[in-house]
Parts: C-alpha cells; structure tokens; sequence
C-alpha cells in the first residue's frame, strides 16, 4: 500500500487509508474516485486528479452540476468542480479512501482545507442506511497561525434530477418550519412516478443543505451570476422563482456558511446532499390463490420520518455518530483486510460504497394500514449493466459484502426473490433469474431464462449461507417447499446441465465449473433440511452431492488433470481451463466435498498462468475477458497466500496502474490483453466479491433457530344464521370425499412405483450422468409441504434435532447410517441401477419420496407427515374457497328466514 509520511497532525487519527498526492508515488489511485454513494440514484464521482477543476458525473458519465469553493480575506478558491469564473485553483496535496469516505487536503492560500466526502455503512441500524444522504465536512487550518475570515460555499444543479436540459424543474427552500436545517429540494416539474430516464428516476428529489444558523443562507440564483457573487462578495442575492428549463437559465441550489474570523475550524462545516424517493419500489406480489396485486414499498426510514425535513434534521443533527460509527466500520474491515495484503485493502476499500449503493432499503404497510416492520426488503439494481430489479447473478457476487457487513441485509436481499416464488401459480422448476426487468419496478414476471442451473444453485447456496452465518432460519423454514423444489431441479439437471449459458456470458456444455456448483447446493438443501428436522431429506440430498461428487471426481480426470480441471467435464481440449470460481460456495459453507488437492492443484495452475500473463488471469483459456468479482471467489479458494496474493495484485495493478478503467467508475470486468482499455459493469454491485475471502472468516452461528409458524389471525363473529351450518355441511361433506380420494390415490401411486421402479443409465456418449425419466412423474407435493415446527427451536448446524446430539456441517443425519463406499460408473461404462438403495440409504432414488425400505406396506414419518400436509392444505383451499367465492354458498331460497 501507498502511505507517505505526510507530517499534518490530524494524519494520526486516521485509518491508513489509501493515499495518494502529487509527489512521486509508486501506485496511483484510479482515474475516477467516489465523491457520494447511497443509492442506486446517488452516485456521484469525480476523475482524478481534476476534483478541484472538473464536473463530477453519474455512474454514466453524465455530467453533474456540483461546485465547492471557499473565499478567504476577499479570495476565492475553488476545490470542486468548475465554475469558470474564479482565478484561482486550490490545489490538491493528499488524497485519501477508506470504506466510508474520500478525503482531500488542498492548499487554498495560507489555509490547509479538507473536505471530507462521507457516505455511511450503517453496519447495524437500517433505518439509517436507508437514508440517501451523504455528508460533506469541510476543516480549515492556517499555518500562520493567525485569523483569517472564511466563507465556504457549495452548489448543485438540475441535473442530479434530469441529465436533460432542456427539461423543466421546480424547487423549494426551507428555511423555516424545521427544527435544525435549511436546505433546498429540487425535482422535475411533471415527474413520473417509479419510471426512470436516462438511468435515473424521473420522481428523484435532490437535497442540499446544513444545519440552519444566522451564518447559513440558502439561495437560489442562476450558475454564472451565483458563483460571480459569492467570489466578489461572499454572498449569493438569488432571484429565481420556478419553474425553470434546467439548463436555461441554468439555476444552481447554493448554501453558503460565514465563519466569521478564525485561525482553524473547532469542528467540521457540514453540508448535506441527498435523493428523496418515495415511493421507493413497486413490486408485483402474488397472492397464495394465484391474484397479482401491484405493492408501492416506501423507503424504511419513512416509517419514522414523515418528511424530507425529518429526514435532513435528523440526518444533519446525527454526523458526529455517523462519524463515529463510520471510523468503527473503516477499522473493522481495515483490520480484517490488512490481514491479506496491502493491494487487497485499497481494493476492499473502494468496493464497499459501490456495493451498498446499488440497494434501497424498503418497507410497506400492513393490512391495517400500518408500517409493517416485519417486513422490511431490500432492493438491488443491477447498476452499470442492465438495470434489472434483484439480478441472482449480481446478489450471488456480492453476497459475502452483505454476510460481512450485517447478514440480516443479505437475509433481506433474498426475501422478495423466495417470496415471488413461492406460489402456486410458480410452476416453474427452477429459480427466476430476477424480480423485473427495469428498476424500480419489480414486475414480478417469472421468466423462463438459460441459466437454470446457475441461478438455482445461487438460490440454494444463499439460502443456507444465509442461515450459516446469521442464525436466523426463517427463510429456509418458510420457503422449505421451494427450495426443495429447486433441489429436485438439480437432481434431474446438474450432470448434464440443459442450460449451456453461464453469467459469465461464456455458453460451453457440461461446464466443469457449473456443474461443481449445481452439486455443492445439493449438500447446501441437505444442510438446510438438516436445520429444519427434516432428516429423510437431509439424507436424501447428502447422498446425491456425494454420488455426484464422486462422477464429477472421474469426469474430471484427463491427460492434463494432475495440473488443472478441464472446461469440460467428459469431452473437449485437456489443456482447456477456467476459473474454478463456483468451488467458493464448498468453503463458505463448509461442505467440505472438494479434496483439497484440487484446491492445490489448481493454485499452482493459477501461478503458472500469472506467471506467463501480465494482464491478470482470465476466466477462461476461450478469452481475454477478466472479472473482478470471480477473481476474488477464485482468490478465497487459495490456501497458499502468496498465490492468493499474486492473483489479487493482478487485478489491483490493472485499476491503480494500469488504469484498466480508464474514465469509468470501478467496472467488474476487463480485458487481460489491453486490447480494451474501457472495462464493463460501471459502478456494479457484483465487485462486492472482492469481500469473499473475509466472509471465510465469518464465524457461523452456533444454531439455527427456526421461528414457530405465524398464528392465524381470529376472524370477526358474524350474525348466526341456518348459512353456516348447511354451507360447512356441504363443505365438509365435500372434503370428506376429496380426502378419501386422495388416500386411496396416494397409496395406488406407492404400489404403482413400488411396481414399476425408475429405470436410470449412464451414457458414455455425453460423458455425463443423463439419466432421464421416461414414465415421468409429477413431484409429488405431498412429498415437499413444509412441516414448520409448532415451537421455537435451536437446532446445531447439521444435527438431527434429536437432544444432545450434535452433528458436524458435513455429516449426513444419524437416522440413516452412510455407507462407507458408494458405487459409481467410471467414465465410458454402463450399468443397471440396483433393485435397491445401497444399504442403510433411505430414499436414494431421483423420484422424491421413493426409496428402498424393509417394508412397502407401511408408510414412513416423512411419508405420513406429508400425508397430512395434504390433508391441511386441502382443508385450507376449500377454506379460502368459501372466503372467495361466498356466492356459490349461499342460502338456497328454500331455507331463507
């Protein structure tokens, strides 16, 4: 890392951040550096070194109107942006990056200034990052000594709502009926609610202001005349009434501090600037009959701030703890970061504001009208890329920056994706790739995708480390169902992939590298079923990984294996290869199926290809195309650091050398040849993998508490009438028949497999598993119905539930005793299943609920309990009937009274 001896005494305080200054230096910073990062509407960044003489811009490049100066005895000095009419430049002497904050010292005449750009991490209160304000602090020292009068200034323009100038705006200034703060809110005249233009949301409302004072003026006056005004007199008179076009007469929002005589600045000069967005969200939902119904989510701070004026004083009045917190937060990850190397903090720390900035915090009301603080959801934009709403592939990038920094927010992140899913008008086998194609609507739109086994295998691995790391087993617990449903999916799908698109964008079949995925969220289901109690399906699921393991294991194996795996399991080049990312999710989950001599074997692979390339390593021997987020998931599967370290230098010499970015924000991806200098993902959430080795050091939770089920809500006594008895009557006759029925269905259906058992092959052709169905049958819902607990439970990661038994993450459960070998086809033969499981595996069989047991004529636990899920939910349908449908019962005229 670059730190100078830079000889200020307030350097001691700070958190060895990255440096960089206009001396010699070895490494510089990137070309464009974080100015102010909250949400996916606040992203504001500057190109170095021009911060003092440059406009800052948009994720996108667009151009926003932010200027900063400073007038000291009659002299103005500019340290942001460009106003074209001062002479003087303050000039840039140091230029810092933690996690929290991008600070600049300059030299302003005989004044030292820093102006420090805070944007909060608010590890532990989501009501407060849910607020999409950042700070700007301002301290002035002389080194004379001696007193000198100060004003400082700041402005910004219509564009931070509309990169259209052309459009009309409107405005407000508060200067009165708040407590604490003067401030100006800005926002299109005729604005569109949740649509956006130009990447933004055209219903953004932009806020600048500070703290409200006899020595806080807050004005509105068009750009050229404002800053002329304040540079000759230090004041801004204004005029302008809205609306206006944006860029004619080009008004600016400008808040001026007087600070009077001093020799330095006793506390910081704090200014605020900030989206306003609320409705935040409009997600579709799904109701459990199968309705659609449109949900409009508020941002979660507005269930206890009703206005933007709540919002800018309690925001404004709360930075000396946002200070305080943001320092608690820059050490904590500086710490565990300093532990790897000095290249991986600088990139660690300009990952973390990126990554949290592509999210919105969110919550709605209730059925009774009411916040519902037990639902709060966070929302993901798919920033810099394709603007979709929760993209799998990103949240699975950046997944261990949200298990490291608060587990509930990456818990939050998957809420709305199970919930979409988890209806009865879902019939789609695998996960949804997505919420919604445009942000912010998340149209709820289950579209079918070629990335099936990818983003179910996503789904699965997030679910369990979800639960792992936070203790909290809700979303496991309440979405069982679907989760085991996508496990089926991958019992028929992950030996021979029927996707052959990757997220990476490469499209090869039998991907050595996906189909490793698709097998560690086996383990992951079994883990999760673990959890809940459900021990039948904890063996069931722990028996395929290991007997795909084990296929995987002897696909593997080619001419060149003893030095790396092949792209492609059974077939292709032997000196092919690729990125062995997905063997991440094997130790951030602690399933320990992948021998740590492929661990080894490849790290020395990685070397040798480092070694010849100068430009990073690749994510595949078919490209040049690097990603910064694989590389990372590749780095935390690299026991020997120096390797590790290798590996992570070659991505940071491309940013901080090489300037691999060139004018864009921190893009994911690059080219390893130079060939383009541009990369691609501006400002992407998914460089949040950059934290996956310092998830691995997550301790997990000692258990996993599944929460009881939600008690049904009491329904309001109606008027007694005959109604009721003949319509239950009626009802109950009805179910009594459908349940007999369905008994009888349910036990010819287990002669009838008993009868006819599923026949399975190996192919050598393909040289993977391509077992097929041929007398399909449909999964059995009985066989997958939650069956929640009826009290709040513990249960030790990978245990039994039985008391005192505690079992380790990767052991199967101990109702069914694991064989010490497994039988398996070696490449290019082909055999006969067994008539039965091998022994002491209880339904090891692709057909779910099937398995080989002593005795057909009895039915086991699971089979019962799901017996009587179907009885529940059969009852709860015609419930919901008589609730929807009340005219089909109601009192036939013979009975009127």
């Amino acid at each position: 890392m670059f730190i100078h001896a830079w000889t200020l005494p307030w350097i001691s305080i700070l958190l060895l951040p990255i440096v960089s200054s206009q001396t010699p230096q070895s490494t510089p910073l990137p070309f464009v550096l974080p100015l102010a990062l909250r949400s996916p509407y606040l992203h504001a960044w500057t190109r170095k070194p021009n911060v003092s003489f440059s406009w800052p811009i948009f994720w996108n490049h667009d151009n926003l109107g932010w200027e900063g100066m400073i007038r000291i005895d009659d002299h103005a000095y500019q340290w942001l942006g460009v106003s074209g009419t001062l002479p003087d430049v303050a000039n840039i002497t140091n230029t810092q990056i933690t996690p929290t904050r991008t600070i600049f010292t300059y030299i302003a005449g005989p004044a030292q200034l820093t102006a420090t750009f805070l944007s909060p991490i608010e590890r532990s209160d989501p009501v407060k990052q849910s607020i999409p304000f950042s700070y700007i602090s301002l301290d002035v020292n002389f080194t004379d000594g001696l007193q000198h009068r100060v004003q400082v200034y700041m402005d910004i323009s219509g564009e931070w709502v509309t990169p259209s100038r052309s459009d009309i705006i409107t405005w407000s200034t508060s200067t009165v009926g708040t407590s604490s703060s003067s401030f100006h809110q800005i926002q299109r005249n005729a604005p569109q609610a949740l649509v956006e233009a130009g990447d933004r949301a055209e219903d953004t409302t932009a806020v600048i202001g500070a703290k409200s004072g006899p020595s806080v003026s807050v004005v509105v006056g068009e750009a050229g005349s404002s800053r002329r005004a304040f540079s000759t007199n230090g004041v801004v008179s204004g005029g302008l009434t809205p609306p206006a076009k944006m860029g004619n007469p080009y008004p600016v929002f400008t808040v001026v501090q007087d600070l009077g005589n001093i020799s330095a600045t006793t506390s910081p000069v704090v200014f605020a600037i900030g989206v306003y967005r609320n409705p935040s969200i409009l997600l579709t939902t799904t109701t459990s009959t199968g309705k659609t119904q449109a949900q409009t989510r508020a941002p979660l701070f507005a269930a206890s701030l009703s206005s933007i004026s709540d919002v800018m004083d309690t925001f404004l009045s709360d930075f000396p703890n946002a200070k305080s917190r943001a320092d608690d937060v820059d050490s904590i990850i500086l710490n565990a970061a300093g532990n790897i190397s000095e290249p991986y903090k600088d990139l660690v720390f300009l990952a973390a504001r990126q990554t949290m900035a592509s999210t919105d915090l969110t919550i709605a009301n209730g059925t009774d009208g009411r916040w519902n603080m037990s639902d709060i959801k966070m929302f993901m934009k798919d920033v810099g890329v394709s603007g979709r709403v929760n993209p799998v592939e990103k949240i699975y990038a950046s997944f261990p920056f949200f298990l490291f920094i608060n587990s509930t927010y990456a818990g939050q992140l998957l809420s709305p994706l199970l919930e979409l899913q988890d209806s009865s008008s879902n019939d789609q086998a695998f996960a949804a790739r997505d919420l919604g194609q445009n942000y912010p609507q998340a149209s709820g739109t289950i579209m079918k995708h070629e990335q099936q086994v990818e983003h179910t295998s996503s789904m699965l691995i997030m679910a369990f480390a979800h639960a792992r790391i936070s203790g909290d087993g809700t979303l496991i617990s309440r979405h069982y169902s679907l989760l085991r449903k996508w496990a089926e999916y991958l019992i028929d799908s992950t030996m021979s992939p029927p996707d052959s698109s990757t997220v990476n964008g490469a499209t090869y079949a039998n991907s050595t590298n996906l189909v490793i995925k698709g097998i560690i969220a086996l383990k992951a289901m079994s883990d999760i079923s673990n959890a809940v109690s459900l021990a039948d399906d904890a063996n069931r699921y722990f028996q395929f990984s290991s007997a795909f393991m084990t296929q995987w294991s002897a696909l593997t194996q080619t001419s060149s294996s003893d030095s790396h795996l092949p792209l492609s399991l059974g077939g292709g080049s032997p000196s092919s290869w690729s990125q062995m990312y997905n063997l991440y999710a094997d130790k951030l989950l602690n399933t320990s199926l992948i021998d740590e001599k492929i661990f080894q074997t490849q790290a020395q692979f990685y070397q040798s290809e480092l070694s010849r390339k100068s430009g990073g390593l690749s994510l595949d021997s078919t490209n040049v195309v690097a990603s910064v987020a694989w590389s990372f998931f590749t780095a935390a599967t690299i026991s020997d650091s120096t390797i590790r370290n290798n590996l992570i230098s070659s991505v940071h010499d491309q940013f901080f050398k090489k300037q691999a970015n060139g004018t864009q924000p921190f893009p994911v991806n690059y080219n390893t040849d130079g060939s383009n200098a541009q990369g691609a993902g501006n400002a992407s959430p998914a460089v949040g993998a950059i934290f996956a080795p310092l998830a691995l050091s997550l301790s997990p939770a000692q258990s996993i508490t599944i929460p009881p089920p939600t008690p049904p809500q009491a329904t309001p006594e109606k008027p007694h009438t005959v109604a009721g008895p003949i319509a239950g009557g009626v009802l109950g006759g009805l179910t009594l028949l459908l349940l007999v029925t369905l008994g009888v269905f349910y036990l010819r259906r287990r002669r009838n497999q008993t009868k006819f058992p599923r026949v399975e092959a190996f192919t050598a052709e393909s040289g993977i598993d391509s077992c097929q169905d041929h007398t399909h049958n449909s999964w059995d819902s009985a066989s997958h119905l939650h069956m929640a607990p009826r009290e709040e439970i513990s249960r030790p990661f990978g245990g039994s539930g039985k008391t005192g038994q505690v079992l380790g993450p990767n052991r199967p459960p101990a109702t069914n005793a694991v064989p010490t070998s497994i039988s398996i086809p070696t490449v290019g033969s082909s055999i006969e299943p067994p008539s039965t499981a091998p022994s002491g595996i209880s339904g090891f069989s692709r057909n779910a609920g099937t398995g080989s047991r002593s005795s057909r004529s009895q039915l086991s636990a699971t089979e019962l309990r799901g017996l009587r899920s179907e009885v529940k939910n059969l009852r709860q349908v015609m419930q919901q009937l008589q609730v929807d449908r009340p005219d089909r019962i109601q009192i036939p005229p013979t009975y009127a009274i």
